[in-house]
């Protein structure tokens, strides 16, 4: 459903910057100009949505890659009296049931907070205020539908209601047809409203919550168990009667449209899956990693256990591994069981005696290693571990069928292994990756641009936030849009045209940055010109 970010003073933006988001979206840009703002405001909604804590140093989904200091930190240039603004462009043709129905005369919803902390009259920050939101809007394609914003009791109350919006035109005909003993409505009708919502909108208050409305709070205006009721209608006092009417039933309708689109953004937000810049370099033996670390899926940790677990993800990454047009290594995952079933002996003596042979049968005896097997087999014998849980992952290089570790081998693999297993395992996610293309020489990070285009346009239809520095990843984006084109595409690649792929570029603006978005037309060329010329540093090496 996500379609676009809109972020206003946060971090390295001031200006309020619309990002669209696509299937591919390449985010690139001069080290330190904003690129990872984009992620990074994305996590710290995941993280209020989750918790509510809008002060947040480090996040749930960014483990030890994203530490945004709090509100103070994270606020733009540090000014504390800024307010941070950050919306949810929202497609409303993946809308379901109710919601569907109420949004059915528009395409795009968006929802937009600012969050910031309280001011004293000079509009100083208090001290001890924590952040909060303070203004809560939603917008149906592009015109405001309705606004909230905090008072100084905490409360969220409703400021406007555009009751003339066609979303709110049909809600309003729909109830007075339903609830009413009266069979048509005229357009005088809907003026004659207008007193009764103005005397409406004050009343209305949000539940209390840290991040996103969850609907009404109970009151005069509104009960959430409240039976409905049929209201007549007559001729001489029409307009008092439809008035009642419409103040009774659009508190409930205002009520569902808080809590329908609060559940999509929560879905939407839960749906995100972060890889930080820095991939983790999980120990020796992976069987006995601890799986729950700060940083276990921001560092990719967690894609070694899914190798080691999965056998359809580690096929597509052993591919990947020996490819002769790939990395061309001469190793293979493969699993070791360190434990069978047939180990399970009551007699538990025996037991140890026979991984005592094993590790004396010409096999390197590790203490270690025996000493975790141990402890394994305990938990085992406890119910509190299955045998799967020591099942080694292990490279074998094919070319003498010997067991070799990952920390023996180049640096690249365990870089580039959690970018493919994010790829490979993601189903109907958002994957935000920084640096996906780290370590990894120029023809490898061009077919990771085969990587995501597979992955966000074959079954897996996950969308993907790249920050990137990598040329040789957007020209093969732009190959392939070309060979789409052309019909000349390999097998294998998904079709991609320019609705699929967003290219943008962040660039500073005075003390702040700007995002550009570049169009690519169906040839994959690009149709904006390159900020400062498309990669020319190696052009300017070669001839100056």
């Amino acid at each position: 459903m996500l379609t676009a970010l809109r972020i206003g003073n946060f971090k390295a933006f001031a200006e309020s910057q619309r990002i669209p988001v696509r299937p591919l979206t390449l985010i690139y840009g001069a080290n330190s100009s904003g690129k990872s703002s984009v992620l990074h405001s994305m996590i710290l909604a995941r993280h209020a949505q989750e918790t509510g804590d809008l002060d947040v140093h480090r996040t749930n989904v960014g483990g030890e890659s994203v530490d945004l200091g709090g509100f103070r930190q994270y606020v733009h240039r540090r000014e504390a009296n800024r307010r941070v603004e950050w919306a949810m462009d929202l497609d409303t043709s993946s809308f379901k049931d109710r919601l569907a129905e109420l949004f059915a005369p528009v395409k795009q919803v968006t929802m937009l907070l600012n969050l910031g902390i309280d001011l004293d009259d000079q509009d100083h920050p208090l001290p001890e205020s924590i952040p909060e939101i303070h203004t809560y809007e939603l917008l149906a394609d592009g015109q405001s539908l309705l606004r909230m914003s905090r008072r100084r009791d905490g409360k969220l109350q409703l400021d406007r209601l555009d009751h003339e919006h066609p979303v709110f035109r049909e809600v309003i005909k729909a109830m007075v047809l339903l609830s009413t003993t009266t069979e048509t409505i005229h357009p005088e009708d809907f003026e004659g409203l207008d007193e009764a919502i103005a005397e409406l909108v004050p009343e209305v208050v949000a539940k209390s919550t840290q991040f996103l409305p969850d609907g009404l709070a109970e009151s005069n205006v509104f009960s959430p168990g409240g039976q409905a009721r049929l209201f007549t209608i007559s001729k001489a006092r029409r307009k008092e009667e439809l008035s009642a009417a419409v103040r009774s039933f659009l508190p409930r309708k205002i009520d569902e449209i808080l809590r329908g689109v609060g559940q999509v953004v929560a879905g939407e937000l839960s749906r995100l899956r972060y890889l930080g810049p820095l991939r983790s370099y999980p120990p020796r033996h992976l069987a006995f990693s601890q799986h729950h670390d700060p940083n276990w899926y921001a560092g990719g940790g967690y894609a070694w256990d899914v190798i080691r677990r999965e056998a359809s993800v580690r096929k597509l990454v052993n591919e990947w591994l020996s490819a002769a047009d790939r990395l061309q290594t001469p190793y293979e995952l493969r699993i070791r069981h360190l434990l069978t079933i047939d180990d399970l002996d009551p007699d538990y003596t025996k037991v140890i005696e026979t991984l005592e042979q094993r590790f004396t049968g010409g096999e390197p005896y590790d203490w270690d290693l025996f000493g975790e097997l141990y402890s394994a087999l305990e938990k085992i014998k406890q119910n509190e571990a299955k045998l799967t849980e020591v099942q080694e992952l292990n490279l074998v290089d094919m070319r003498s069928n010997t067991i070799v570790s990952h920390r023996d081998v180049g640096i690249g693999v365990s870089q580039v292994l959690p970018v493919l297993v994010t790829s490979y395992a993601s189903q109907n996610q958002i994957v935000a990756i920084e640096q996906p293309e780290i370590h990894l020489h120029p023809a490898l990070q061009a077919d990771l641009g085969d990587v995501f285009i597979q992955s966000a346009l074959g079954p897996g239809r996950n969308r993907f936030l790249i920050e990137t520095h990598s040329e040789h990843l957007l020209l093969r984006v732009m190959r392939r849009m070309r060979e789409t084109s052309n019909d000349e595409l390999p097998e294998g690649i998904p079709p991609i045209t320019p609705k699929d792929v967003c290219v943008l570029f962040v660039q500073p603006k005075g003390t702040s940055s700007a995002v550009r978005h570049l169009e690519l037309d169906e040839e994959g060329q690009l149709l904006d010109a390159w900020p400062g010329g498309f990669f020319e540093e190696g052009y300017r090496e070669r001839f100056a």
